[in-house]
């Protein structure tokens, strides 16, 4: 069933909302500010939009090679995010993936990866990663490729933003949005082979 422009979005909202939600209040049982972990800075912006530059190369040439797995999960994609996505302004996309971008990273990087951080570095980013990758696990090849992007940016995270919050929230919703477009492209493509429905 397909859902509709505003039950779509409501949908996306309650969810990263909900999300945002469970990160403060795990940060908040186990002591941290996340926003301690955030600075607006020129340097933050510029290395989190040039992070985007790997992961929308690795995602042209997933999405360009649909063989196998590969295939399922573009599949997939097309057919379940494409009508939403579809029904959606411009703005809209962009809300969804700011959203995306913000709750995610502030669960993932700045509560979890920065509590296991006394664990060592790389002991943090991996379990973190792990269950960035078993949150979305919507097929397992696509639970490995998000966990090896989760990786990416937790490294963007501890190393290339020095522990800045705001380098992985934007690269990651960066890197949705021109997601989101591209399967809402392949989706109105595909109905327009197809033609109209009498």
């Amino acid at each position: 069933m397909q859902t509709s422009r505003s039950q779509f979005l409501i949908l996306a909202t309650l969810f990263q909302g909900g999300l945002a939600i469970v990160s403060f209040g795990l940060a908040w049982l186990i002591g941290i500010n996340p926003f301690d972990r955030l600075q607006i800075t020129g340097r933050a912006v510029a290395v989190g939009i040039a992070g985007t530059i790997p992961m929308l190369i690795m995602f042209a040439v997933t999405y360009q090679i649909p063989i196998g797995p590969l295939k399922d999960i573009k599949s997939f994609l097309i057919e379940t995010l494409g009508p939403s996505l579809a029904e959606c302004r411009w703005y809209d996309l962009v809300w969804v993936a700011f959203l995306a971008g913000c709750s995610e990273e502030l669960l993932f990087r700045a509560v979890l990866q920065t509590w296991m951080n006394p664990w060592g570095w790389l002991a943090a980013l991996l379990v973190s990663n792990l269950l960035f990758g078993v949150a979305h696990a919507v097929t397992p090849l696509y639970a490995v490729l998000a966990g090896l992007l989760g990786v990416y940016l937790g490294a963007l995270f501890q190393f290339a933003g020095d522990g800045n919050l705001l380098v992985p929230t934007l690269t990651h919703a960066l890197y949705d949005l021109v997601a989101f477009v591209v399967v809402r492209r392949s989706f109105l493509a595909g109905q327009l082979q197809v033609g109209p429905v009498e």
